[in-house]
């Protein structure tokens, strides 16, 4: 499986993750909503394990072998962007 197979998957499990987690905010309001979103907030450092988890059931599964460090380091290379993105989208509309 290519780099970029590998991208789409690991995108698509991230926002179904966001999205999952943000659909209680829209049955609530005033101060619950307040709560709900500084909860989900609260929640990003086990949003970035869930990331490297993905990432890395994602390589294992299509078995991407790494034959060098180089090799190792070039997809990470490629995924970095990605994985900001992905970093930045989980606090989209909620911090100002």
């Amino acid at each position: 499986m290519s780099y970029e197979k590998i991208k789409e998957e690991f995108i698509k499990n991230a926002e179904a993750y966001i999205n999952a987690k943000r659909q209680p905010f829209e049955k609530l309001s005033g101060i619950e909503l307040v709560d709900a979103k500084s909860h989900y907030l609260d929640g990003f450092q086990e949003y970035i394990t869930h990331l490297n988890f993905i990432l890395n059931a994602l390589i294992d599964e299509h078995l991407i072998p790494f034959q060098t460090l180089e090799e190792a380091n070039t997809f990470q290379a490629y995924m970095k962007p990605t994985f900001e993105n992905l970093s930045k989208k989980f606090t989209e509309g909620l911090i100002d």
